[in-house]
């Protein structure tokens, strides 16, 4: 019996730029009643190009307004991803007192004499009018590259234990960690990454770190470290998580140095940022809705590239130790409903949003499936938990496009009652929350057809 879900709450589709080349999410901070989102942007060609970072507002993470294109490249190089923080205290003497916003971006240029033929520093810029106008600070860069191409993605936050900014700062294949009192003069204090995790031919790249909170009030801090593209890996690009401890200098990670911690297990969910200053203390995030293996081949008309629904992070106690759950942001108003017993299948053939939960016999098997064929998520149950098997087909006529976006292949979950399932279905692709947000699967659709309107 394949059942069909009712109908669920109407948002908005994934975020793209209104024309042109969109990857990174950069730039997060909440001021004033807006979420500010900037991005890598190449608004004249659609693939990568010179990036630029374009700027959307909204107050409710679901609906977007366009604003112009906020940092463009100069004669320090392209603008390449970072982060944006509220000055509330003006502690860079950059607002004359008043609460302000400060970005932070790598600029990249080749220079002969790197290990990779280009240069990396980082710089600021800062608004005076909530975000509308930016103006880039007149001594950049703030912090020079220290001998090696990869030197990048500087996070920035406010670390209140050691009344310090701290910056992540990916840097080949480690993490290093810059701390400031005035947000322009910053001093080195440690680095993460040797031996630890997962590491390929690429080196880490668009670091987070932020503190996490169990519902028993337990803490730890998650770095957040995206894996570009490797030759090595069919896959391509990915993003991993540490659970860890962070005082202000040093990342410890509470793991074994060969653990590895997946934030999604789809193959389209990069380059994960938080939102500064989220209201109540959320743990607000939004990744890239794509892989570096064939995002710059994926059929496009006027724009190409998108975001994943925004999240919210929590800490959960797992049989395994501490672990990141997710939750989509955007509300839903269908309560939880269970799938009837005889239930085999469920089929999404529209933009959609909802929750249910399944409670299959062992051996048993559910499917989550789109209509057109090219999604299927595969869950059987077991004895401790579920198999997932996480399949894509693509009707692309580019052979080398279709081996990289078709895939099938299986991952567990341990869970042990009925499963709680989340999703969100459009023309752009599939994404999945299964176990209350301790699995993710995130996966495009990459096909012509779903160019087209709904």
């Amino acid at each position: 019996m394949t059942i069909k879900a009712p109908t669920s709450t109407a948002l908005a589709e994934h975020f793209q730029a209104p024309k042109g080349w969109i990857n990174d999410p950069n730039g997060l901070v909440y001021f004033e009643g807006r979420y500010h989102l900037f991005y890598q942007h190449h608004p004249d060609g659609l693939t990568w190009g010179p990036m630029h970072w374009g700027h959307a507002v909204s107050h409710d993470l679901c609906h977007w307004e366009h604003k112009p294109i906020a940092l463009y490249p100069d004669e320090l190089g392209m603008c390449f991803s970072g982060s944006a923080v509220v000055d509330w205290h003006d502690t860079s003497g950059l607002f004359n007192g008043q609460p302000g916003l400060v970005a932070f971006y790598t600029v990249h240029r080749d220079k002969e004499g790197f290990d990779r033929g280009y240069i990396q520093d980082q710089c600021i810029a800062y608004s005076q009018d909530s975000g509308e106008t930016w103006h880039k600070y007149e001594k950049n860069p703030v912090l020079l590259n220290p001998g090696q191409s990869d030197f990048r993605d500087p996070k920035v936050f406010w670390h209140e234990a050691s009344k310090h900014w701290i910056m992540c700062l990916a840097s080949g294949q480690n993490i290093s960690f810059y701390r400031s009192t005035d947000l322009l003069n910053w001093s080195f204090c440690s680095q993460f990454g040797d031996n630890q995790g997962a590491h390929e031919w690429h080196p880490w790249e668009c670091p987070d770190l932020i503190e996490l909170e169990t519902d028993n009030h337990e803490k730890a801090w998650v770095l957040v470290v995206g894996i570009g593209l490797s030759p090595e890996l069919h896959f391509g690009s990915y993003t991993q998580y540490f659970i860890g401890d962070f005082d202000g200098i040093t990342f410890t990670n509470r793991n074994t140095p060969e653990t590895v911690l997946m934030l999604d297990e789809g193959r389209d969910y990069y380059a994960t940022q938080s939102w500064s200053d989220a209201p109540h203390q959320q743990r607000l995030s939004i990744s890239w809705m794509n892989n570096w293996r064939y995002a710059n081949d994926i059929p496009a008309a006027n724009t190409r590239g998108q975001m994943a629904t925004p999240r919210t992070f929590k800490l959960v106690n797992t049989v395994s130790g501490l672990r990141v759950s997710q939750a989509f942001s955007a509300p839903v108003n269908d309560a939880l409903f269970s799938v009837d017993s005889r239930a085999n299948s469920l089929v999404l053939d529209t933009f959609e949003h909802q929750r249910l939960s399944i409670d299959p016999a062992v051996g048993e098997r559910f499917m989550i499936k789109s209509q057109d064929g090219v999604h299927c998520i595969e869950l059987e149950r077991a004895e401790t938990g579920f198999n997932i098997r996480i399949q894509r087909q693509s009707d692309s006529t580019n052979a080398e496009l279709k081996a990289h976006l078709e895939h099938d292949y299986v991952r567990f979950l341990p869970w042990i009652k009925a499963l709680p399932i989340e999703y969100i279905y459009s023309r752009l692709g599939l994404e999945i929350l299964l176990g209350d947000g301790l699995m993710s699967i995130t996966q495009i659709t990459g096909t012509a057809s779903s160019l087209s309107c709904e």
